[in-house]
């Protein structure tokens, strides 16, 4: 046990030094609850010419329920070293009855988010697997690897984007990223 904490003591200082900037939001969407109706989103290049993009319904924006439309937007990454990210979005469920938004699937990445190389995906979740259906919004806090986002800002040429996907039931009202760098 004292062993243990003192490992702690001696590595806490060296991981939790790096990370004492102020923090860097980057957001889309607005925080009101859906109450202001639909916004656009805001995809980049990259993911417009993806093959997420060729979905054959129209994308929807923030604050646009429906069903069968997948959301789609990007947020800007600085040039910098990132220390730690986090992903936050708030989101509803289909107000449509026998909606399938249980299956819905977030992916998060840079487009068009091959499996292999700098463009890849970092993050697939399900945001309604295991939900029960009496829960109608709720807010996702998901930690993103930072390693992943420094390799893509290393790896590739500006501008640099967190590409954004939900599939396809779940309506989102808004997108933040917070940042930390070294």
């Amino acid at each position: 046990m004292r062993v243990a904490w003192l490992l702690c003591v001696a590595v806490l200082p060296i991981w939790g030094a790096k990370c004492v900037g102020p923090e860097h939001i980057v957001a889309d969407g607005a925080v009101d609850g859906f109450h202001h109706g639909p916004r656009p989103a805001h995809p980049s290049k990259a993911l417009l010419a993806s093959p997420a993009a060729r979905y054959p319904y129209a994308p929807r924006g923030f604050d646009q329920d429906g069903e069968d439309h997948i959301f789609l937007t990007s947020l800007g990454l600085p040039a910098r070293k990132i220390c730690s990210a986090s992903l936050e979005l708030r989101i509803r469920r289909s107000i449509a009855q026998g909606s399938f938004e249980f299956n819905d699937a977030l992916m998060v990445g840079f487009a068009p988010m091959a499996p292999l190389g700098p463009h890849r995906q970092v993050l697939v979740v399900s945001p309604w697997m295991g939900e029960s259906p009496d829960i109608p919004e709720k807010t996702l806090r998901l930690w993103l690897p930072a390693v992943e986002l420094n390799r893509f800002i290393l790896t590739t040429s500006a501008p640099h984007f967190l590409d954004i996907i939900l599939h396809d039931d779940t309506a989102v009202d808004y997108v933040k990223l917070r940042l930390r760098f070294e």
